[in-house]
Formats: C-alpha cells, structure tokens, sequence
C-alpha cells in the first residue's frame, strides 16, 4: 500500500479495484515477491526469533540456510499447528506460544492484543504492532465503500490490525454497534441517521436479533438497510435459510473467512469463490491426511504461512481447515488465489460408515420451524460413533411447550442423512452463550 495516507483518498470512485497494481499483479510477479519475502527476509527472523519456530525446525534438522528455494521449503519446512502452539505455551509458560519475536516488555511495542476465537479450543492471544490500515481496504472498496460514506463495524474480538483503521483510510467514518441482540435498536437508528454503505460483519447473532426487535419495532429490515451495498458475512457459513431471509431483505452478502490464522479471505462481486492476497501470505493446500499437494479444485487442508507479520509469524501453519482452492484468475480480473470453506478436518464425524459433517445437518434442521435459525452442534467424542447426537436450539416464544419438536427434528435429519440422531433439544439463547458472540462451535466433545 502507499505508505502516503492521502493517496487513499486520491482514488477515482469509480474505479472497480482499490490497488490494480496489486490486486491484478500476474502470477510471475506474485510468485517472485513470495520467494524473495519468505525465504530471504521472513524465515530467517523468525527462526532467529521465536521460539516455537525454533525448536520445531531443530527437531527436524533444518535451518534457514537448509531453505534456497520453494521447492526446498516443501520438502523441508516442518508444519505447526494449534496443539504445537498450545503445548509450547503450557510447557514454557509462554502466553504467546513461542511466536512472539519482539520484546514483550518493551514500551510501545504492542498497539494491541487480539485473539482467536476459541471455536476450536482455548482463545490464543495474538499480539499487532503498529497500526493504520490492513488488507482489508481491498474488500470494503469492493463491497461500494467510498470516501464520505459511513460503514457499520460490529465489536468483537478479532486477529490484526483495526477495522476502523481500515475504514477510515478509505475516508469513511466507522458507526460502531455491539455483536448482540440487544443493540439492535441502536442498528436501526443509525442505519436512519446515517444510511451506511457496507458493513463489517454480519452474523446469525445478528440476522436473529433483527428479527427479533424489527416487528416490535415497527422496523422494515429491507428499508432499514436499504442503503447497503456490500455487507460481509463472516464466523460461519452462510445457512440456507440465512441466505433466503437476507436476499428477501436485498442484502448483497460477502463471505469472509479466516486464511489459517494468518490472513482472511473475502468473496468479491462475482461470488466466486473467496480472494486472499497473495502479498500478505502463502496457502498450500495439502492431503489432510498427508503432506502432498493436491490438484486446483480439489478438497484439501489450507497450510497458510505469513508474509508480512513479523510479530507472531506463523510458517508452514495446518489450519485444519478443510478448502477448495484455485489460483486461476476471477471473472473480476483478479489475479490472486481464491478459497471455498468446506468445514473443518476434526469436524467430520463417521455413523454407521457415513461421513457427516455441519453442512449436511444444517438444512434439516432448518426445515423444522423451531429450530429455523439452525443453531445446532454435533456431539463427536471420537471420529466415529454408533450414534449420531445433536444438541439442537429452539426458539422459545414461551407461547407453548416442546409437544413433538424432539420427534420433528429427528425425522427430518433422519430422511436427510438415512442416519436417526440422538437430539437433545435447548433453547437458542443457551446454546449462543456456548461461543463467542458472532459463532457457536458446530461440533463438540460434549
């Protein structure tokens, strides 16, 4: 990016891309800027630096020296993961895990802290120096965000650098809303007050708690947010239902998702799968169960490693995440790779020989009135059960009991998956609480 701030104002509104330069680079130049930053400046600081990175690549012989070229980086760059990262934090009562290349106690050197999830386990905290805006410029100039609009940013934890940087490099002003139910009202004045173009992020939370204040409200979802014109969706993917209740309110969605810890991923207006940026990060994708690369558009498990964060880098990262990947360009004139979420590798869950995952149950449940808002889990203790057990969430108008629901919600899984669930049924509001505020764990020990 220009490291002149004023030049982001500079942009002819009209113009599709906010950096052509980047965002169209061919491949030749991609390629060439990952190799002379991952292995000529990146690998050798964080080997130097941190301490998980260090020992991991130790106990598998290889140091920076041993890496010459990318063919040498996937034949020798041992992997980390969340249980390499998790161990090395309890082993060395290191809250950073081994990542953390910079001084901790020195003044002024973290401009914040962030945090993952927690969705997968314990939140892990992630350290950002510096400040100002991040990559994600690109995406709220593609969803219609100009200079002089207003764009709604939901809070809520979140990994790198502020949104609301990044919004006002754009020019645009944040109108901040909390990521609850509860502050839906506040949604609907400001969405009458200042008529924002886009917004950071959209969620079921949220889908569920503007139905829940819009009818008491006297509220038209559809002329409330009339004024939109790109609203991400992020946390999750986008359920059947969701995607119909939103597109009757004409919202245009963007789903965004995370790029293995080290970067994120956002649809553009092609809906064609998710761009990351080749400039901040490498993603391979791999056998899950292997280390070999599989073909194009073919399932696999997203390896993401950084290109630009010298706080905590994370190299040669299993994500565990389970994505279709193309480094073809996009119908949009895009040059870098693209990303389709599949689930995640722990989330699959074996009945009687049948792979189950999330996406196979949700629109099951989604069928039933009841549980409409498809908030549910999978119970998975192991990879494979006798018994496929859901702990489902209801909506609860405390206008009558459960009667049949049990039974309901059985026999519709059953007719879609040709497997009988176990289901334990709790109220939605129960089962939110059980995630942070804009997800729930789909799948769960117990």
């Amino acid at each position: 990016m220009p490291d002149d701030q004023a030049a982001y104002f500079e942009r002819p509104h009209d113009q599709r891309y906010f950096a052509p330069e980047i965002e169209t680079m061919p491949r030749e130049q991609i390629e060439k800027h990952r190799e002379e930053t991952l292995l000529g400046d990146l690998i050798p600081w964080a080997y130097e630096r941190s301490g998980l990175i260090r020992e991991t690549w130790d106990a598998a012989k290889v140091t920076p020296a041993d890496v010459q070229s990318m063919d040498d980086f996937h034949e020798k760059v041992p992997f980390i993961d969340k249980d390499a990262i998790r161990s090395y934090r309890d082993r060395h009562n290191d809250p950073y895990g081994g990542l953390l290349c910079i001084e901790p106690r020195t003044r002024g050197v973290f401009s914040a802290i962030f945090s993952t999830s927690g969705t997968t386990g314990d939140p892990t905290p992630a350290p950002s120096a510096g400040g100002g805006p991040s990559f994600l410029v690109r995406e709220f100039w593609e969803f219609g965000c100009r200079p002089g609009d207003y764009f709604t940013e939901t809070l809520f934890t979140f990994r790198g650098p502020g949104i609301h940087d990044t919004i006002r490099a754009i020019g645009a002003t944040p109108v901040f809303v909390d990521h609850g139910s509860a502050d839906m009202p506040f949604l609907f004045a400001a969405n009458e007050k200042y008529r924002p173009t886009a917004m950071y992020n959209m969620s079921l939370a949220i889908l569920m708690g503007v139905q829940q204040h819009a009818p008491a409200m006297g509220v038209d979802p559809e002329k409330s947010f009339a004024s939109y014109k790109g609203i991400s969706w992020a946390g999750e993917p986008i359920g059947p239902r969701a995607r119909r209740i939103t597109d009757d309110w004409g919202l245009e969605l963007f789903q965004h998702t995370a790029l293995g810890d080290v970067g994120a991923a956002t649809e553009c207006r092609e809906h064609d799968g998710a761009h990351y940026w080749e400039d901040t990060a490498y993603a391979e994708s791999l056998d899950p169960l292997g280390t070999d690369p599989v073909a194009d558009e073919t399932p696999g498990e997203l390896v993401t490693s950084t290109l630009i964060d010298k706080i905590a880098p994370l190299i040669r990262y299993r994500s565990d995440d389970l994505v279709r990947r193309t480094l073809a360009p996009c119908a949009c004139g895009r040059t870098h790779g693209r990303i389709w979420t599949l689930g995640r590798k722990g989330d699959e869950v074996v009945v009687e020989g049948r792979s189950v995952l999330p996406m196979d149950v949700w629109h099951a449940i989604e069928l039933v009135d009841e549980t409409s808002s498809g908030i549910f889990q999978i119970i998975r203790p192991q990879r494979e059960v006798d018994v496929l057990r859901l702990r489902v969430g209801y909506r609860d108008d405390g206008k009558k009991g459960l009667g049949d629901l049990q039974e309901r919600v059985t026999a519709s899984v059953a007719e879609a998956l040709g497997v009988v669930p176990d289901v334990e049924l709790v109220t939605n509001e129960s089962l939110l609480k059980l995630g942070p505020p804009h997800k729930i764990p789909r799948v769960t020990k117990a």
